[in-house]
């Protein structure tokens, strides 16, 4: 017997197929060897059914983006066999979460996860007996936030702004801080509050975390085109983002790493601004002449900077009712001149204002900048005259 037309292999002459390609190489009906590529024996006339080559299983994939304001959307379906994904995956998974479709071949969870690149297989899903069908951004999102929460790095100010706890996010000039800022802002912002954040929102939320100046916006526009998806005026961290987001935090958690210290010329730079105007000093004047349940209160008995804090902000805010929320500086000239034995400096006093982590319950700040108490101290500082009262009953 010759060998097999197809793949040159010694033919059987108990089997009519090839035993190697498992193509037809004996006609059934009058056992004639099969000439290659011919559709009928040609010596009985048999007509042979055309080879049906065994299904390669294939990995489906798709691709998605959307973006609006006059920006483009794409979709994108993607079928590689086993072989080819290894070549491909480490490109287009390092980019974006691909979504699976219907796999011909069924695999189990690790089996397919083996074939993504590691971006991927940090977000393994521990339950191998169902397979997610869909990655979304608002998925890794949350993968995201239970590993690194948002709360580690930012406070909530009552006010709808998210304060920074520390004001380094590790980036080598002033546009990096910014820039980081942003993202780790917009992120928080997501997970805090469950929706997108405005724009307009974003620059006041510079402002309040002494963050921003007059290149901010083009920072931010910058910013947004990478690594958010944006829609009608809002903003959404996108998969780039995430992966951003990752590498920053890591080097925010490195305490040998230092970013440039942006907080002190921005300090310097608005102290000229903030200096006490003629109009302040008439109203200092003004305040002082009014009456106030601490006129018979021993402001002696105040033994940290935090408590005259809350006694110039009740005394201006609550007592007075001059203003809802007040500047910092002038809070301090009141204070002291209104009460002759205060003992404590002005730097004491703003740094305890600032001091989110140890009185950040007291203590909330305007997009503005300026200070207003929170119900909690309220509630402390009333607490002293219920205090004092007995003490003199």
């Amino acid at each position: 017997m010759p060998n097999c037309p197809y793949c040159d292999y010694s033919i059987d002459e108990a089997y009519n197929f090839c035993v190697s390609c498992e193509r037809q190489v004996n006609c059934l009906k009058c056992n004639t060897y099969l000439l290659r590529d011919k559709s009928k024996c040609l010596k009985c006339g048999t007509f042979i059914e055309a080879p049906q080559p065994n299904p390669t299983p294939m990995n489906n994939f798709s691709l998605e983006e959307e973006q609006s304001d006059n920006n483009y959307s794409r979709k994108v379906n993607l079928s590689f066999t086993d072989t080819a994904i290894d070549k491909v995956a480490s490109v287009l998974g390092g980019y974006v979460p691909l979504t699976p479709l219907k796999v011909a071949k069924p695999t189990s969870v690790r089996e397919q996860q083996s074939l993504l690149p590691p971006f991927q297989a940090l977000e393994e899903d521990n339950n191998t007996n169902e397979y997610t069908q869909e990655q979304t951004i608002d998925a890794t999102v949350q993968n995201l936030s239970e590993a690194n929460s948002p709360l580690n790095y930012f406070d909530q100010d009552g006010q709808g702004f998210l304060v920074s706890k520390a004001p380094d996010y590790k980036g080598k000039n002033k546009k990096l801080q910014q820039q980081r800022f942003s993202l780790l802002y917009v992120w928080a912002y997501n997970i805090v509050f469950g929706e997108p954040v405005l724009k307009e929102h974003i620059n006041k939320a510079a402002q309040v975390n002494g963050i921003y100046d007059k290149n901010y916006s083009n920072y931010l526009t910058d910013l947004a085109n990478r690594f958010f998806i944006k829609s009608d005026g809002t903003f959404k961290v996108n998969p780039g983002g995430q992966t951003e987001i990752k590498k920053i935090i890591a080097e925010m958690q490195d305490s040998d790493l230092k970013g440039v210290e942006y907080w002190n010329s921005t300090r310097k730079n608005s102290s000229k601004g903030s200096r006490k105007t003629k109009e302040d000093a008439q109203q200092i004047d003004q305040w002082i002449q009014m009456q106030s349940r601490f006129d018979s209160f021993d402001v002696r008995t105040l033994d940290t900077a935090a408590k005259y804090a809350l006694l110039a902000l009740y005394d201006i805010t609550k007592e007075l009712k001059v203003q809802d929320a007040v500047k910092q500086g002038l809070a301090y000239d009141y204070l002291v001149k209104k009460y002759k034995t205060v003992s404590v400096t002005k730097d004491s006093f703003s740094k305890a204002l600032a001091n989110i982590k140890d009185y950040g319950k007291y203590f909330s700040r305007t997009s503005e900048g300026l200070y207003y108490l929170t119900p909690d101290a309220e509630s402390f500082v009333e607490s002293w005259f219920i205090q004092s009262n007995c003490e003199n009953q």
